[in-house]
């Protein structure tokens, strides 16, 4: 009868399968950890930005002042306009009857949006023209940023939305966070290239 061997794996192989695992999971874990930080991201901006965008269109169809306000309880049946923070806690679009910035009981809510991710929110910031809180933009029936008497305060100018990457080039110039401007005529404008998201023109001073 032949004899019988016992193939098994070697030391040198198996050394070679864990070199290859590891330069797998080093080029890996980033990219993936890299994929879902973008996509937190984007999701926090599109969202915010899809709000600002349609309080501007009710406004023009209502023909009347709708405002978009940070809320710490977006999702509840009768939700409040947040007296400190930005949108990033969460927000609600309604009908702004009496134009004071702050929805009232009575005032109809058009959308409701929840809080952004915990690593985003701790790490943004807003202006509103140094006036203070409340955070708020408020839309007038021809879509430009209405002027409503203080208080509450000025309305939203910028938005800066970061992370705990900071001041990271995600690839082609673009940064890892993002800056979001309302001008004048109410139209958001989204700023994704990092050399105009730390330059001296946003007055949120950068990702840091």
């Amino acid at each position: 009868m032949g004899k019988m061997h016992a193939e098994g794996v070697t030391l040198i192989e198996l050394l070679v399968v864990l070199a290859v695992l590891a330069t797998v999971l080093s080029i890996g874990i980033p990219a993936y950890t890299g994929f879902v930080a973008n996509s937190e991201m984007a999701a926090a901006v599109n969202d915010v930005v899809s709000a600002l965008q349609l309080a501007r269109s009710e406004a023009i169809k209502r023909r009347a002042v709708v405002t978009v306000c940070a809320s710490s309880d977006s999702l509840s049946e009768e939700p409040g306009c947040a007296p400190t923070g930005g949108l990033t806690q969460g927000w609600i679009v309604f009908s702004d009857l009496d134009a004071d910035g702050l929805r009232d009981p009575g005032e109809t809510v058009i959308a409701a949006g929840p809080p952004v991710a915990d690593t985003i929110a701790e790490h943004s910031a807003f202006a509103n023209g140094g006036a203070g809180d409340p955070c708020y933009a408020a839309f007038a029936p021809d879509g430009r940023l209405a002027e409503l008497p203080a208080p509450p305060s000025a309305n939203l100018t910028d938005l800066q939305f970061c992370d705990a990457r900071g001041d990271v080039d995600t690839g082609g110039g673009i940064a890892a966070g993002r800056w979001l401007r309302l001008s004048a005529t109410g139209r958001p404008q989204l700023v994704r290239e990092r050399s105009r998201l730390q330059s001296a023109d946003n007055p949120l001073g950068g990702c840091g």
